[in-house]
């Protein structure tokens, strides 16, 4: 009791002094003044609701992110509402829930000569789901407003190996990625963002549904280049290794023996190099899998591919059946009964008979 009361202590002698040093942050009046805004103005990148997204810019400007669930963009100590942003346990919110608005800038600031695109929306972007359908579409965005050599730096949430080297493909050289976990507060000459390409309100798990079109054709066209002759792979996606501990089955030696008896190939997608994993869907007939991460790579399959999504029938996510309805996949959803009293292991997955009677049969299919 006593060091967590010393650790309180500490924390908030630690945020008083950096409130001194760069002042406290406040919500705007108006912000017309602060920031630039332009209409990227193209039908072929239109929001799920028909607009046009937002390319802004802000001169002498800082960056400040807890690499978690808050990201804020400060003009003269103001936060920018438009670009700021605020997933707080799982629901997006209005600047004034900015952790900064509380606690200001807890960090010392690092000056960045350039021109900056902000690319972090906290520990999301990690997630191989978020970082193709939230920060790729962003730069292509971009690109339609700038051209990729007149960016300076990049400003992404601790970009993994695996992400900087898809970043390489569009042509972003890792000297230019500035990483938000050593460099968590900055400020810059200038400082460039665009609209989340889809996610614009509420719970993020309610918005899948409304992913636009183009950024799964865009994914497509900049990315599946090689097209295997052979389609006639039949795989199943084993995540009980994920870095994420939801949707594990929990009975996986069930769904195993069904696997080797209809002669389907499990796969590890996060072994596989990128270009690897666009093959091996590309290839693929039927894919079977428990909810998670590499289903996002269907947005490679062919028409017609079948898609097999093992999912607690009280969890909310679409992403599977939207990709599925925009590139005409065979989709199947088996929904498991509901299991959350393990907090450890939320929306836990056990396959009852029903279950695997139901996926042999669409196998029969």
């Amino acid at each position: 009791m006593i060091k967590k009361k010393i650790k309180l202590f500490y924390k908030s002698l630690v945020q008083l002094f950096f409130r001194c040093l760069y002042g406290n942050v406040l919500l705007p009046k108006n912000v017309h003044n602060l920031i630039k805004k332009e209409k990227i103005r193209n039908n072929k990148y239109k929001s799920f609701t028909n607009k046009y997204y937002n390319f802004y810019r802000v001169q002498n400007a800082r960056i400040y992110t807890d690499n978690n669930e808050n990201v804020a963009i400060i003009k003269n100590n103001l936060i920018l509402p438009q670009i700021s942003f605020q997933q707080i346990n799982g629901k997006l919110k209005e600047s004034r829930f900015n952790t900064v608005v509380k606690i200001g800038t807890p960090s010392f600031l690092k000056k960045i000569k350039g021109k900056v695109f902000n690319l972090s929306q906290g520990g999301s972007g990690n997630n191989y789901f978020h970082f193709i359908f939230d920060i790729i579409p962003k730069i292509h965005l971009l690109i339609y407003k700038k051209k990729l050599k007149d960016i300076d730096y990049y400003y992404l949430t601790n970009p993994k190996k695996w992400q900087i080297k898809i970043l390489k493909i569009l042509g972003i050289m890792d000297n230019k990625i500035i990483d938000s976990k050593i460099y968590n507060h900055i400020h810059a000459d200038e400082i460039y963002a665009v609209d989340h390409p889809w996610y614009e309100k509420g719970y993020i798990q309610y918005n899948l549904n409304k992913i636009p079109k183009w950024i799964i054709s865009e994914n497509r066209k900049t990315f599946l280049k090689d097209r295997p002759k052979n389609y006639n792979k039949k795989i199943f996606l084993d995540r009980s290794n994920s870095s994420f501990n939801h949707c594990q089955i929990e009975n996986l030696e069930t769904i195993t023996k069904l696997v080797l008896k209809r002669n389907i190939k499990t796969y590890r997608p996060e072994q596989l190099s990128f270009k690897n994993q666009i093959k091996l869907f590309n290839s693929s007939s039927l894919i079977m899998g428990a909810h998670g991460a590499a289903f996002t790579n269907i947005i490679f399959c062919r028409p017609g591919t079948k898609i097999i999504e093992i999912i607690p029938s009280d969890h909310p996510n679409q992403k599977c059946k939207r990709i599925s309805k925009v590139l005409n996949l065979d989709y199947y959803r088996i929904k498991t009964t509901p299991n959350n009293r393990d907090k450890n292991f939320p929306f836990k997955i056990k396959l009852n008979k029903k279950n695997l009677n139901q996926i042999e049969r669409i196998i029969n299919l």
